[in-house]
């Protein structure tokens, strides 16, 4: 059953939030990703409190293995070769988080790669190289507002020129996997969480993309630890800067680029990963730093994570149930409070008040919808 407007007794827990120095509790109304970043006078203007904006992408579905996957799915992870058992075990590991995760939010997911004992075994008759470009070609027969996550977890090699992926099998480099994307008309969420990495922001930056690297060069080649961290976040609840119950990739990419450096520092060690995030097809991507605003960007170029902060996956399995065109329209929504917000932030906080309430109560209206029963509607006819 979905949960639409709703009034919340309590403020949510106190939580331990070391590796971020904000407040561990807010007592603000929870009601979405950018809503909640409003002034409080802003945020007063409701005698309610709305339900976390969820971004739930998909109702339905189960995990799917690669050999069963005949529709397009929500969640495609694709693990690489391993080259040893220590590194097969650990991609295994990043790979059963995100299958609880999509399990949790209801995706679909399909998984490319070696298992168990079969870690190194190019002779199969589909090659994993086959595979995932099959599942591509599956995914681009859907027009669906809602995107589709590519996670990448393995390693990665650079000659130069040329950045590949490491499968069983044959490899694929950036310039082959972005020519399968060039079909796909729904949104992308692209994580490439191996070395060597960086170079995937050249080549699949896109619109409607959000591209993650766990490199911010071909020339970073050790063994990349980002993969676990990300794949974490999406049920930590304190990556949930926003408290909305949800985490963005945005929030995915700071909580874990973060616990990445905070992994190198305490070792004593020298940081040999750098992830970049890339969503507004510029091509260049932004660190961490940029990203969390303790750095200035050269040139004209844009901050990445706007897009970024509209994709994202619910901590719990509660949460309003949107179809396709809903989705839509909260994202219009959403970006038009952007604006208000970005319009209005140093004006007096009552004209702030007046342009973000209309836009305010359509969303309350939308997640009122979301929450009738099906056959509601048709009983008012």
């Amino acid at each position: 059953m979905s949960i639409g407007l709703k009034t919340w007794g309590k403020l949510p827990a106190c939580r331990e939030q070391k590796w971020r120095k904000l407040p561990a509790c807010d007592p603000r109304p929870r009601i979405g990703r950018t809503a909640s970043k409003m002034l409080t006078p802003l945020l007063q203007i409701a005698s309610w409190k709305l339900t976390p904006l969820w971004l739930l992408l998909v109702v339905v579905g189960a995990v799917a293995r690669a050999d069963d996957a005949a529709e397009p799915v929500d969640v495609i992870v694709v693990v690489g070769a391993p080259g040893a058992d220590e590194f097969g075990e650990a991609f295994a590991q990043w790979s059963e988080t995100w299958k609880a995760t999509s399990q949790r939010a209801g995706l679909t997911m399909q998984r490319i790669g070696p298992t168990g004992d079969d870690r190194e075994s190019p002779d199969r008759e589909t090659t994993d190289r086959d595979q995932l470009q099959e599942a591509l070609k599956r995914s681009a027969s859907t027009t669906s507002g809602r995107p589709l996550w590519l996670i990448l977890i393995g390693h990665g090699t650079w000659d130069g020129a040329s950045a590949d992926f490491n499968l069983v099998g044959p490899d694929v480099n950036a310039k082959e996997f972005g020519s399968w994307l060039d079909s796909i008309r729904r949104p992308l969420v692209i994580a490439n969480c191996s070395s060597s990495s960086g170079p995937f922001v050249n080549r699949l930056s896109g619109k409607n993309r959000v591209i993650v690297t766990a490199t911010k060069s071909g020339s970073e080649q050790n063994f990349a630890r980002f993969g676990e961290y990300f794949a974490a976040a999406f049920g930590a609840a304190d990556a949930d800067l926003d408290h909305d119950d949800s985490v963005s990739v945005r929030e995915a990419f700071l909580k874990a680029a973060v616990d990445v450096d905070r992994f190198y520092k305490e070792q004593g060690r020298l940081a040999t990963e750098h992830a970049l995030l890339e969503d507004n097809d510029d091509r260049k991507g932004s660190s961490l730093s940029l990203v969390l605003g303790k750095a200035t960007s050269k040139g004209d170029a844009k901050v990445d994570g706007e897009l970024a902060s509209r994709f994202s996956i619910p901590v719990s399995d509660r949460g309003p149930q949107l179809t396709d065109e809903q989705l839509v329209l909260r994202d219009e929504l959403e970006s038009k409070l952007r604006d208000v917000r970005d319009r209005f932030s140093d004006a007096d906080p009552e004209q702030l008040r007046q342009h973000a309430l209309p836009i305010l109560l359509d969303l309350a209206k939308l997640y009122a919808e979301s929450d009738r029963p099906a056959d509601e509607g048709d009983e008012t006819r």
